[in-house]
């Protein structure tokens, strides 16, 4: 990807930031320098772009005197954006106006701080989603995430470039798609369990019910009979003394009733209302003589049989037995209905819930065929790695030890778990990356947390930009402190691997070395001027004679000094030949 291609910050807009009141930072492309003395204000350039980029806002750092701190960014976009970055666009929807998007953070004395992007309102924490896919700050702290191995793969996997990256992408698929049948069959055996402890209960109704054989209401007709068997010889005193009155030989209530009806019917069509009680009379005879012989039948029957209440005792507690162990309803009438309903479509259900072995069989063969695919895919991507990380080191190596490490060897050893056990993968493949390192000829290779000083671990991050730079996707990085603890030849060494880095992308940077700054493309000066107590800094851009004054400045730490102007002079001739 062509330095065109890509993103690139424009410029930076400070105030009431620190000591700075007021200043606008333009950026271009290429290599930006930002000099000047220590204290005039450098990196409250590097804190405002942290602060635009949704980095943790502090009221200290407002101007004293100010109530409010205000950074903002302007961003070019490129016009080929990675997937990531689209997404974000579309789930944001900020304001894009000419392929430009402001990046916008205040901070006031209260300690309130707001976020903006592009004319919207958003948390800070959006700020920071954006600035991942357009810029990376490389500071003492920030390279301390090198040492730590997911950031050590990720580097690899982007050198290792698009048929790497098709292959992972493809891998990733095989992974998912592995893991969803493996957690399909495990599901469907928990299933299977749950149907077999089913079949089970449903097996046992339908032999309970078998033997019981239930009917629908008999429960309550049985509770209606014991009660009434259990009070029988009050039923039996009560229905024969109704009877004997009804049917009794010398006082007999139905012969009276015959004599009274026949007197009626002695003096019949003489008047009509004396028939119809009459009639009501005949009813009331018909309805009396049913009742007699009801109650005659009753009281024979009440002795028919003398086991008939324990009968129906142990009757009951069958059907509550049933209700008890299968019965679903608070309500024990209900749930005996429903006990019912439920034995009789038993047999159907237990038919439904067989053969779920020959799915899982089906299912397991096709985890088998998806894992030689994993498998494979697995081999390829620790394949490519292997040939990248070979490349790679290489590379690194070289670089670096143009960067005041003459004797330093940089290696990428990777770790490939064994491809026959699935535990051994990840969404990564099987591979453990690990970054190693030693600064001097003869040195053993160590881990670079062990084996790097923050100095070296900065400069061994520059060698990886640069290596990486051609095939990553980002428009910005920035650099402060990369040439801690160089100077001479190294320091002209470290400014040509930022110079060629600038080839591929923007770079901006923040040194004290002459060496350095005579690489720039665009050379930036942060001047401090004191008033009193009140301190001011601006930024200037610098070029020609200005240019060579601020090299000479860097070089001997007098602005005016013949000797220096001389040297900076030949510096600049040196890094334009």
């Amino acid at each position: 990807m062509s330095e065109a291609d890509r993103s690139a910050l424009e410029e930076i807009s400070i105030r009431n930031l620190g000591v700075i009141e007021n200043a606008v930072v333009p950026f271009t492309k290429g290599l930006n320098v930002l000099t000047g003395e220590t204290g005039a204000g450098k990196t409250m350039v590097l804190t405002a772009l942290a602060l635009i980029l949704g980095g943790k806002s502090d009221q200290d750092l407002i101007r004293r005197g100010s109530e409010r701190l205000t950074a903002s960014g302007i961003f070019r976009l490129s016009k080929k954006s990675e997937p990531e970055f689209k997404e974000l666009l579309e789930t944001h929807d900020p304001e894009i106006e000419n392929n430009r998007l402001l990046f916008t953070r205040s901070v006031s004395s209260d300690g309130k701080a707001r976020a903006n992007l592009g004319g919207v309102a958003v948390p800070a924490s959006v700020l920071a989603n954006f600035g991942e896919e357009l810029i990376e700050i490389h500071g003492q702290s920030t390279n301390l995430r090198l040492t730590k191995t997911v950031r050590q793969r990720e580097l690899l996997d982007r050198y290792a470039g698009e048929k790497f990256a098709a292959e992972l992408s493809r891998y990733r698929d095989c992974y998912q798609s592995y893991h969803e049948l493996s957690k399909n069959i495990a599901e469907l055996k928990v299933a299977l369990k749950k149907r077999d402890q089913e079949i089970a209960e449903l097996e046992e109704l339908v032999e309970t019910y078998a033997k019981i054989r239930p009917n629908s209401g008999e429960l309550s007709n049985i509770e209606n009979d014991i009660s009434r068997l259990d009070s029988i010889e009050d039923l039996r005193a009560g229905a024969a003394m109704a009877d004997s009155v009804l049917n009794s030989e010398s006082e007999n209530v139905l012969i009276s009733l015959a004599l009274a009806r026949r007197s009626l019917e002695s003096i019949k069509g003489k008047d009509a209302q004396l028939d119809e009680i009459r009639e009501a009379l005949v009813e009331s005879i018909l309805n009396i003589s049913d009742v007699a012989a009801d109650l005659s039948r009753y009281t024979e029957n009440l002795d028919l049989d003398p086991n008939a209440l324990a009968n129906a005792q142990d009757r009951r507690a069958q059907l509550n037995s049933i209700i008890k162990k299968f019965g679903k309803n608070s309500d024990k009438y209900q749930a005996l209905e429903e006990i019912i309903v439920d034995a009789e479509k038993a047999k159907a259900r237990i038919s439904d819930l067989t053969g779920g072995e020959d799915r899982i069989t089906e299912l397991s063969k096709e985890l088998e065929a998806s894992f030689q695919v994993l498998q494979d895919s697995a081999q390829k991507i620790s394949g490519l790695r292997t040939a990248s990380a070979k490349k790679l080191s290489d590379l690194v190596t070289a670089e670096v030890r143009q960067l005041a490490m003459p004797h330093a060897t940089f290696s990428l050893k990777i770790n490939t778990y064994a491809s026959t056990e699935i535990k051994n993968y990840s969404i990564n493949g099987l591979d453990e990356i690990l970054m190693i390192f030693a600064s001097h000829s003869g040195g053993e290779l160590l881990p670079i947390a062990k084996a790097a000083s923050g100095g070296e671990l900065s400069r061994l991050m520059l060698a990886l930009e640069v290596v990486i730079a051609e095939s990553e996707p980002l428009g910005t990085y920035v650099f402060d402190e990369v040439d801690a603890g160089i100077g001479g030849k190294a320091a002209i060494e470290v400014g040509r691997r930022l110079s060629a880095l600038s080839k591929n992308a923007q770079v901006i940077v923040v040194t004290h070395l002459a060496q350095v700054a005579a690489w720039a493309d665009n050379h930036l000066v942060v001047i401090k001027s004191e008033s009193g107590v009140i301190t001011e800094s601006s930024i200037t851009k610098v070029a020609g004679a200005e240019r060579e004054s601020e090299i000479a400045r860097m070089l001997s730490g007098q602005e005016e000094s013949t000797i220096a102007k001389e040297h900076a002079k030949e510096l600049l001739t040196i890094v334009r030949g």
